[in-house]
């Protein structure tokens, strides 16, 4: 009886460490997922700079993200998330889907530059089609080697539904890439989205971090496109600082 006492008390023991070690470790592992998640959609390395997780508020934020440029561009940040704050259905936290009851992102700054090959947006954008069209492409072909999951399974994919989303206060730089002083901002409009994968089961990490980077390449564009004479200045002060035809050839990327 005794060493069952004993027996029972170490796995009790682990048990109990285990669950603190997850508990203490979670804002960590969801660090990596969002910067294993997001550098597959992007195409280009997403880092975090920090995650805190309180699941009995029901409460989340996330400070530091940011989307890396593509190769052919400025080592700046393509786009630099202000604090990401989320706020969970607490009763769904152990179903599928997890209900997000609204999330808010505010203050993005968006870099969006121009060379004579496009803009780093268009880069970024076509490698989210490339991931979009990949994954739609791997579900088409039918899997026979493994069983579909049954709900409740453990293998089953984590899926969320958004209440609501919305980024706020964001601002766009606009720049002809490696041209020092052709650059101006302009204001990001605010972007809402409601019901993310609420008509379809819940919607994947994957397909989350697909909507918000669309919304917020769209956005830039429409935003950049929007500026009008100040476009234009951009482009007289590449020609100006780009000797010949070239110069010429730069400014006509700005529609000048």
């Amino acid at each position: 009886m005794k060493k069952l006492l004993i027996i029972g008390g170490i796995v009790l023991t682990v048990i109990v460490g285990g669950a603190v070690y997850l508990f203490s470790s979670l804002d960590g592992i969801v660090k990596k997922i969002i910067e294993d998640v997001g550098s597959q959609v992007a195409g280009v390395k997403v880092s975090v700079g920090g995650v805190k997780i309180s699941l009995s508020e029901g409460k989340a934020s996330i400070t530091g993200l940011t989307v890396a440029n593509p190769p052919g561009f400025s080592s700046d940040p393509a786009i630099k998330l202000g604090e990401i704050s989320v706020v969970l259905d607490t009763g769904s936290v152990r179903s599928n889907p997890i209900v997000v009851k609204d999330v808010l992102i505010g203050a993005p700054a968006v870099a969006y530059e121009i060379s004579s090959g496009g803009s780093n947006l268009d880069a970024i954008q076509k490698n989210v089609e490339a991931f979009t069209a990949a994954k739609q492409g791997a579900k088409a072909e039918p899997v026979k080697s493994e069983p579909a999951a049954k709900p409740g399974d453990k293998s089953e994919e984590k899926k969320v539904v958004i209440d609501h989303l919305a980024i706020t206060g964001g601002q766009v730089k606009l720049a002809a890439g490696g041209i020092p002083g052709a650059a101006t901002t302009a204001n990001l409009p605010k972007i809402e989205m409601k019901d993310i994968g609420k008509g379809s089961g819940g919607a994947s990490a994957t397909q989350v971090a697909q909507k918000v980077l669309d919304a917020l390449v769209n956005g830039a564009v429409k935003s950049a496109s929007s500026l009008g004479n100040l476009v234009g200045n951009v482009g007289d002060k590449a020609k100006a600082l780009i000797p010949g035809d070239m110069g010429g050839s730069v400014k006509g990327i700005f529609g000048k």
